[in-house]
């Protein structure tokens, strides 16, 4: 079974878990998918790092054109430096990402009547270190992904900004129309849709590529 399609089911199941078994709402959901942008970006590192130590890694036609300064780097230890790069351009996104994630679920952009009781952070962190252990551990033991050094790298985004403005307009809409907490599913269906989609686009793309 595909690494993708493991980590979607897993950020599928379990968050309808949390919200029929353990009374989440909406704040619980967007809480655990702003922790999948964390282990995505260490799965992305883990998987260019490992992408840096296979042969060619640090090729200038794998690795991509990376600059440093304004100087191009080239030769033994390109595939780590972009990956160093990534993790900080990615760190910085993802902490102010985190930020507004955290505003929200406090109720300050806008109203918690949809989410009438107290966050439930200690079973988010679990459901999380339970998904994201399965995408970190996919990363470094799975099959290495076609695309490597910068190519590989600005795929992490894409995915990312698209999961998160689809969380972000189900929010909305569960507070504009004072949905019930159990609305939350809307979340969770929209973000196995949007996930689900480009996966199959990717996998629709990488046997076009190979035929």
């Amino acid at each position: 079974m595909p690494a993708r399609l493991i980590t979607l089911l897993a950020y599928t199941a379990l968050p309808l878990v949390g919200v029929m078994l353990l009374g989440w709402d909406w704040r619980e959901i967007v809480l655990l998918y702003w922790l999948e942008n964390v282990s995505l970006g260490v799965a992305m590192v883990t998987k260019m790092l490992r992408s840096a130590d296979a042969p060619g890694g640090d090729d200038p036609a794998v690795v991509g054109n990376l600059t440093v300064n304004g100087r191009p780097v080239r030769g033994p230890g390109a595939g780590r430096a972009l990956a160093g790069f990534f993790a900080l351009h990615y760190g910085i996104f993802t902490l102010v990402h985190g930020v507004f994630v955290l505003l929200l679920v406090a109720g300050v952009f806008i109203s918690t009547g949809s989410a009438p009781g107290p966050l439930n952070w200690l079973s988010a962190l679990i459901v999380w270190l339970i998904g994201g252990t399965a995408q970190v551990l996919a990363a470094r033991f799975g099959p290495l992904p076609e695309q490597r050094g910068s190519r590989l790298m600005m795929s992490a985004y894409p995915r990312m900004i698209v999961l998160h403005v689809s969380v972000i307009v189900g929010i909305v809409l569960i507070d504009a129309l004072a949905w019930p907490a159990a609305a939350a599913i809307l979340l969770i269906a929209l973000h196995a849709l949007v996930d689900g989609a480009g996966w199959m686009l990717a996998a629709a793309r990488d046997r076009a590529r190979a035929s």
